[in-house]
This record gives structure tokens, C-alpha cells and sequence, in this order.
């Protein structure tokens, strides 16, 4: 069908820098959103994959917001219009987009990524004793004044050289603290300025409409914080000169230390001003990121809310190249998929519950047109032995599917997508416990998209589930698929015969077909 992603701008995320965009993900509130997805339902869903492949951010902040807003699905109060007036403003406006992503890319240095630590670490408070050391020691210089003018010069000049190597100690042991910050508080300085220029243009005075505010409470704090020097660059010889004599200045009155203790109280007090300056740039530059994608799009929607049961035209995977669109209305009621291997059920699902997410974080959806209930997403897909914990593969699925169960009995809706459940059981077992568990994840208003291989599942949930099915051709013993969602379920299957066109012995072959059609 397409394939959009050749187009895209390009902002490469290796493996590192995808731990350190997920820095801020990990350390944020999970209280005021609707759901955090679970790390088995990004894997699942493969979440991370899209997101390197959607992002087209300039900043480090905006690829951690971006990341972030995937991962914490906000709720319904926070998808509001003036993101829309935003991104129709970008894409009618090439130079505006321009001047905001040159802009934005002051904040593409690595360093970038550790902004977010500030509002989110604790910063180290040197204890009251080492508080009134270095207090003393910076009142020292006076007193030696004294000692200058009563007591003989040797004198001084030994209490000096003594008084010089404990400052120097203390200066230096307080600039080895310092270092953890060299990465973020120049960073954090670029991005009050950034969010201060961002703040007069018009497309954004709606966007977090107290920002002004916040900017205005952090000045006295960007004024102390730019009194220290995180990287020095010697030009010339007097520059270098100059630095000497400012260290020696600095040692000699042991500035520095305790501007840091002040410097790290207005920090912590400062917070919740930092990151709302901190979410505004990320919000803005997740806009410009999105823009983007749209425009890239051979088409996408807005979802609609409704009560009404999903209903869906031409959805499409975005990661799959020469993706087919498919048209479903659920009328209310949950799915399950039967079909032959390799038919495309399990991409089905994986699309379905994909838009569902980026419905509710993105406001957007890669079909012609999507509506649904708002749902929390879980998924059980692509699960693996956990070897470390000595969990088998059935067992590691037992304990996620209990999860299930116990979220919908909770409030709201749910959107369950399974694949293949208990496969790792044997067959009456499996397809008796999967029978009640589908029966009990689709009460409670919830909606459930499982996948099968078992055609009596079918015939067991025909009365609670629409049934569909994904199947094949076979012409000149090769398998042909169209990848288009059927209604009812599967009446024939393929696996015996894709051992024949494999070339498996024929004795085989006709062993397995006598057991087939003897049952």
C-alpha cells in the first residue's frame, strides 16, 4: 500500500539514547493519567519500534515527552483544542515550523536528557556541620586582615598558606559535586530561554497558559545558576588568565559552596515551575512531531468518542510496509479471529490496539475513520520463558492473564488483545480455560480481540463473540493471502498442506491427512 517512513525527518535514537529518553518515562507520576502501559504490552505491541520510527523531534526534551506521553495515556481533559489549532497553524506554515525547530535544537546535545533529573532526583544537601564549616572558612579572610596588621608576617603567611589548602579542599571537593550537574544546569538554562521565546508566538499562548507565570518565578533562579561556570574555553591566554584569577577569588572567599546549598534549595523549591517549563517545550515539540506525521500520511483520522461499540474504515498498521487497510464494526460486541498461519489475525490485533493507543495519546488515528469508547490497553501477545525466575512460558501466561481478569472487574473499559491463549498447555485443557477466561474478559463493558487456531473456541463463544476469520489460496502450490478480515469463522485449514509445498515425505504427508479426516 505504502510506505511512509522514507519520507520522514530523520532524528536517529540508538539503543543508549532510548534509556536515557526513558529516564523521564521511568521517574514520572503514574497518579493523574488514565493508564501507564505495562512494559509486556509495549512489547507486545511493539511500542519502542514505533516510536523511533514516528519520531521527528528536535530536542532530547521533546523525544523524552514524546516517549513519555506514549507510555502514560493521559486523561480526557488533557487532549484539548488548542493542540489541534497548533498543528494546523504548523502545517500551513513552513518558516514558523523552521524558525521553532532551529530554535528547539539547541536542545538536541545529549546533555539534554538529564534536565529532566532536576525536578525529578533528590539533590544532595551537604549535612549542618559542613554548612557552618564552610561558613567560618569564608569569614577567615577577614580575620586575617586583622592578623596582617598585628602579627608578624611570617605569621600570616603560614596561617594563609594553612587557610589556602583547607579552601582549596573544600572548593575543590564541592566542584566534584558539582560535575553530576555540568550535563543539566547549562541545559536547564537553554531551555527557560527557549520556553521564554517559544511563549510570545501566537500558535502557542493557549499551550499550558501559565507558563509565562513559571518563567517568571525561575529568574532569580536562572540569575544564581548562572553564576557558575560549567565549561570553560580557553580562547586566548588572557581568557585563560582571567579564569585563573577568578578561581583564586573564588578558593580564597569559598564562593562557591554556598551558593550551591542555595542553589540546590531554590531547585527543590522550584519544581514544579521547572517541570512545567520542562513539559511546554517537550508538549510544543511533540506538536511539531506530530505535524509532521500527519503530513507524511496517505491519510489518518481524528477518533470519535462514543459508547457505541468500535467501528472502524480502512486501519492500518503504520509499521508495515504495503499495509492492507481493513473496514470492522464490532456492533458492540468483543472478536475472535480465527485463521490459517501467516494470514495476518495477530497484525490485526496488534493494529487494532496500536490506534487505540495513539487515539488517546496523539489524538489521531492511521485509518479513515475510528470510533470507540475510551479504553485502557493490555495485551497478551508475544510472551517468552522468564529463565531467571524460573517461569515457564504457560506460567508466565497464567500470572498475565489473571492481571487481566482482575483489571476488568475494575472501573471503566478495556481493551483485551490476546493471541493464541494457553497455547502452552495441552488442547481440552486449553481450549476449556480459554473459553471461560474469554467469557469473563468480555463482561463488564469490556472489549476483547483474540486470535485462535482452535475452531471449536469458535463454536464455543459463537453466542458472545463476533466471529471472524483471515484465510488464504492455494495456486501452483503456493499460498497466496490477501490480508482482509472475513466475517464468520475459518472453514478450512492449511497446515498439512503447507508441509506438502514445503516437500515433506509423501508417507507423512498422507498419515497426517488419514488422522485429520478420521476425527
Amino acid at each position: 500500500m505504502f510506505n511512509f517512513f522514507k519520507k520522514r525527518h530523520d532524528t536517529p535514537v540508538s539503543v543508549f539514547d532510548l534509556a536515557k529518553i526513558k529516564d523521564y518515562f521511568n521517574n514520572n507520576d503514574t497518579d493523574r493519567v488514565f493508564q501507564v502501559l505495562s512494559e509486556q504490552t509495549c512489547t507486545d505491541l511493539n511500542v519502542d519500534e514505533f516510536f523511533v520510527r514516528i519520531n521527528a523531534t528536535s530536542s532530547c526534551v521533546g523525544q523524552q515527552y514524546l516517549y513519555d506521553r506514549m507510555r502514560r495515556i493521559p486523561g480526557e481533559q488533557e487532549i484539548v483544542a488548542s493542540d489541534e489549532e497548533a498543528v494546523r497553524f504548523m502545517k500551513n506554515n513552513t518558516a514558523f515550523v523552521t524558525r521553532c525547530r532551529k530554535l528547539l535544537s539547541r536542545l538536541a546535545n545529549y546533555d539534554a536528557y538529564y534536565i529532566c533529573s532536576l525536578f525529578q532526583d533528590d539533590h544532595p544537601v551537604p549535612s549542618r556541620m559542613m554548612i557552618r564549616v564552610n561558613r567560618i572558612m569564608q569569614a577567615v579572610p577577614f580575620l586575617l586582615s586583622v592578623i596582617f596588621i598585628v602579627f608578624p608576617k611570617s605569621v600570616w603567611l603560614l596561617l594563609i598558606a594553612g587557610f589556602f589548602l583547607i579552601n582549596t579542599a573544600l572548593h575543590y571537593r564541592n566542584k566534584q559535586r558539582l560535575l553530576v550537574y555540568m550535563y543539566s544546569i547549562p541545559q536547564l538554562l537553554k531551555l527557560i530561554s527557549i520556553a521564554g521565546k517559544l511563549s510570545s508566538e501566537t500558535p502557542f499562548e493557549k499551550i499550558h497558559p501559565g507558563i509565562k507565570n513559571s518563567l517568571q518565578s525561575l529568574q532569580p533562579l536562572v540569575r544564581r545558576l548562572s553564576r557558575f561556570k560549567f565549561d570553560v574555553k580557553f580562547e586566548n591566554d588572557i581568557v585563560a588568565l582571567l579564569w585563573g584569577v577568578k578561581e583564586l577569588v573564588n578558593i580564597y572567599f569559598l564562593l562557591e559552596p554556598n551558593l550551591l546549598v542555595r542553589s540546590f534549595r531554590q531547585i527543590d523549591a522550584k519544581r514544579t515551575c521547572i517541570e512545567a517549563v520542562f513539559g511546554y517545550v517537550g508538549h510544543i515539540d511533540m506538536l511539531l512531531s506530530v505535524a509532521h506525521l500527519q503530513e507524511m500520511l496517505p491519510f489518518y483520522c481524528k477518533p470519535q468518542w462514543t459508547d457505541a461499540g468500535m467501528q472502524m474504515e480502512d486501519i492500518y498498521h503504520p509499521l508495515i510496509e504495503q499495509c492492507i487497510p481493513n473496514t470492522l464494526n464490532t456492533f458492540g460486541k468483543s472478536v475472535l479471529l480465527t485463521g490459517s498461519n501467516m494470514s495476518g489475525k495477530t497484525t490485526f490485533i496488534r493494529t487494532v490496539a496500536l490506534n487505540m493507543i495513539i487515539a488517546q495519546t496523539l489524538n489521531m488515528c492511521f485509518a479513515r475513520h475510528f470510533s470507540v469508547p475510551r479504553m485502557r490497553v493490555h495485551s497478551v501477545i508475544n510472551l517468552h520463558d522468564n529463565l531467571s525466575e524460573s517461569q515457564s512460558f504457560y506460567m508466565k501466561e497464567v500470572l498475565t492473564v489473571k492481571e487481566m481478569l482482575a483489571e476488568s472487574k475494575g472501573y471503566g473499559y478495556n481493551l483485551f488483545v490476546l493471541d493464541e491463549i494457553f497455547k502452552g498447555t495441552n488442547t481440552p485443557e486449553r481450549i476449556a480455560a480459554s473459553k471461560a477466561v474469554l467469557s469473563a474478559l468480555a463482561g463488564n463493558g469490556n472489549l476483547v480481540f483474540a486470535s485462535t487456531h482452535d475452531i471449536e473456541l469458535a463454536d464455543l463463544l459463537s453466542g458472545e463473540y463476533e466471529l471472524y476469520h483471515f484465510c488464504e489460496q492455494i495456486e501452483n502450490n503456493r499460498l497466496h493471502f490477501d490480508y482482509l478480515i472475513k466475517q464468520g469463522k475459518l472453514k478450512h485449514r492449511n497446515a498439512i498442506k503447507l508441509l506438502e509445498i514445503e516437500g515433506y515425505p509423501q508417507s507423512v504427508i498422507e498419515e497426517a491427512n488419514k488422522i485429520i479426516y478420521s476425527e
